[in-house]
C-alpha cells in the first residue's frame, strides 16, 4: 500500500470533512414559514373581516352567539392556538366547535392551506350587569411564538329595553333587542353587506318621562366612507331623511310611554369596510346618542 506523507493525510482528511458538511447543508429543507390567519366574525349570514361585532343583550338571558372561523391563508398545514379574553366579570363567554363547548385555551387540530375552521363564541351576561358595552376578544395565535396572527371583538350591548327620561333613543336590526334608551351610547351591527344591499334599522323615539314632550332627532354624517352609502329614513311612508340630516326633525308632543319607530335603511353603493351612523335624541331634559353600525362582507 502506498503510504501519503502524514502532512498530505491531514489535508485529504480536512477536505473530505468540508465536503461533507457542504453537501448538508446543501441538502438541508427550508425552514417552514412563519404561519398566517385570517380571523372572519359572522355579521348576520355573512362574514367579515371587521374587528367588531356589536349585538344588543339583555342580562341575564340565554346567551347569544358570536360566529367566527379561521382561514389558513399560509403555504403549509398549521394548528393555531385560540384565546378568549374577556373584559369584564359580568361576562360568561364560553367557545364552541359544533355543540362541544371547549377550554380556553383552545389549539386546533391542523388545518391545511386555503381551509378552514368554524367555532361559536356565545356571550352571557350576569343578572343585573349595569347598562354597558362588554366586549370579549378572541384572538388566534401562532402556538409556538404566542404572536397574535388576527383577532375579534365581541361587544355586547347590555341592555333592558326601557328607559326613564323624556328624550330615549333606541336602535334595533333583525332579531337583536333594543339597545340605547337613556343610556349612551350603545351599537348594534347588521348582517355584513356587500355592495348593492341593504341594511334595516329601528330607531324608537321613547317618551319615558313623567310629562308630555316632543323628541328631536338628528342624524351625524357616517365616520369612514362619507360617499359608499345611501342612508333613508322614514317615518310611516313619509319621507323625512331631510330633516334628520338636516334642519330639523321632531316628533309631535308625546305623552308619557307614547313612541314613534323611525326605519332606517342604508345602502352600500361602493367599496367600505365598515361604518358607524350617529343619531342624537334631544328633549328638555337632555339628550343621548346612539349607532347604527354596517361592515362589509367578507
Amino acid at each position: 500500500m502506498l503510504k501519503l506523507p502524514t502532512r498530505r493525510l491531514l489535508s485529504v482528511v480536512a477536505a473530505t470533512a468540508v465536503a461533507a458538511v457542504t453537501a448538508v447543508v446543501v441538502t438541508a429543507a427550508p425552514a417552514q414559514a412563519a404561519p398566517t390567519a385570517d380571523l372572519l366574525a359572522k355579521a348576520g349570514s355573512l362574514y367579515t373581516e371587521n374587528a367588531v361585532v356589536n349585538m344588543g343583550v339583555v342580562p341575564g338571558t340565554a346567551a347569544k352567539s358570536f360566529p367566527f372561523k379561521i382561514v389558513n391563508t399560509g403555504p403549509d398545514t398549521e394548528q393555531y392556538k385560540v384565546v378568549v379574553s374577556p373584559n369584564d366579570a359580568h361576562i360568561a363567554a364560553t367557545l364552541y366547535l359544533g355543540s362541544k363547548a371547549l377550554r380556553n385555551t383552545y389549539y386546533t387540530a391542523p388545518v391545511a392551506p386555503g381551509a378552514s375552521v368554524s367555532f361559536t363564541l356565545k356571550v352571557a351576561l350576569a343578572v343585573g350587569a349595569p347598562q354597558a358595552q362588554y366586549v370579549t376578544n378572541v384572538a388566534v395565535k401562532d402556538p409556538e411564538t404566542g404572536t397574535t396572527l388576527d383577532s375579534f371583538s365581541a361587544d355586547a350591548n347590555a341592555t333592558y329595553q326601557a328607559g326613564n327620561t323624556g328624550h330615549d333613543l333606541f336602535v334595533k336590526t333583525g332579531s337583536q333587542p333594543y339597545a340605547g334608551g337613556s343610556y349612551g351610547p350603545e351599537f348594534e351591527t347588521a348582517s355584513a353587506l356587500k355592495v348593492g344591499s341593504t341594511a334595516t334599522f329601528t330607531l324608537r323615539l321613547q317618551n319615558n318621562g313623567t310629562t308630555a314632550g316632543s323628541i328631536t332627532l338628528h342624524g351625524f354624517a357616517n365616520f369612514s366612507c362619507p360617499t359608499a352609502y345611501t342612508v333613508t329614513v322614514k317615518q310611516g311612508t313619509k319621507d323625512v331623511t331631510g330633516g334628520v340630516y338636516g334642519p330639523f326633525y321632531g316628533t309631535q308632543q308625546l305623552a308619557p310611554g307614547a313612541k314613534v319607530d323611525l326605519k332606517l335603511t342604508i345602502k352600500q353603493t361602493g367599496a367600505c369596510a365598515a361604518d358607524y351612523f350617529e343619531f342624537q335624541a334631544s328633549g328638555v331634559d337632555g339628550n343621548v346618542y346612539e349607532y347604527a353600525h354596517v361592515v362589509g362582507a367578507a
